[in-house]
């Protein structure tokens, strides 16, 4: 017994490190075919870059177009695998958000070559779109739990997934890409701010941009605490200016709503507009 455990490591760490040597190679590749696509590289140029045979390529898979198979659906598989884990554990909005980012991630990645020859090689296609379908899925599953938690208001997640998916199709068309100016990257990163945000612009500029709310809370007492109020306010006041850069002269007003605790537990509220 103990000599053949023996006779069986030998041959156990060389299945690990030809493992191993397997993954490093498709990781290389991976890189290569996400800069460059694989419709203009050939097996002599992989080769090269990762310093190795031919032959060790030939022994992942039988061609160029199978080996790129062989990457591309071992890196959406992962993708997969890594938005799947994210939301393990995470609040809906949080998990919402983690399920998504992997892709918003690996977007950056991805060069105009490579999406080009992923539309145009039927293989690759499929392998996308299957990609895709399963992760609407997923996506429609945490959009369902959002809106019952009232996280989101009441959407219709089929319709909201499918139109999301449809837009990730579109956007990898090359022609809408150079009509609209953008990267795919970019082009990615900007329909899920879209998904998640809507069409609330969050930085309006000057003419919606309004301080809401304000909530004090302090302690007076007797008249020098009451003074000593009134300062913290002006001090509050001349930082919101400072911050604002101009004074308000232009008919737009500031409501602050101050509730000042005594010692006796009396609520005094103050009320403050000013307009020009």
């Amino acid at each position: 017994m103990a000599n053949t455990l023996r006779n069986n490591k030998p041959e156990t760490t060389a299945s690990r490190r030809r493992k191993a040597k397997e993954e490093q190679m498709l990781d290389d590749l991976e890189n290569i075919f996400l800069r460059h696509g694989f419709r203009r590289i050939t097996v002599e140029y992989l080769a090269s870059e990762l310093h190795c045979s031919k032959r060790s390529l030939y022994e992942l898979a039988p061609n160029k177009e199978a080996l790129f198979l062989r990457v591309l659906d071992r890196y959406l598989s992962r993708l997969r695998e890594e938005g799947n884990q994210n939301v393990k554990g995470a609040a809906p909005i949080d998990a919402f958000v983690k399920y998504l980012q992997p892709a918003v991630n690996a977007a950056r990645k991805l060069s105009g070559a490579l999406i080009d020859d992923l539309m145009n090689f039927e293989p690759a296609r499929e392998l996308w779109e299957t990609h895709r379908d399963i992760r609407m899925k997923g996506l429609k599953r945490l959009i369902d739990l959002c809106v019952e938690q009232g996280i989101f208001r009441q959407s219709h997640s089929l319709l909201v997934a499918e139109v999301f998916a449809a837009s990730l199709q579109f956007i990898c068309d090359p022609r809408f890409l150079s009509r609209a100016n953008l990267t795919y990257p970019d082009a990615v990163a900007e329909l899920y701010q879209l998904l998640l945000n809507g069409l609330l612009n969050s930085d309006s500029g000057d003419d919606v941009d309004t301080l809401q709310q304000v909530t004090i809370q302090l302690q007076a007492k007797g008249s020098e605490g009451r003074k000593k109020l009134l300062r913290q306010l002006e001090i509050i006041t001349e930082h919101l200016e400072a911050d604002s850069g101009t004074a308000t002269t232009d008919g737009s007003s500031c409501d602050i709503s101050v509730e000042v605790t005594t010692g006796k537990t009396k609520t005094l509220h103050l009320k403050s507009e000013n307009s020009g």
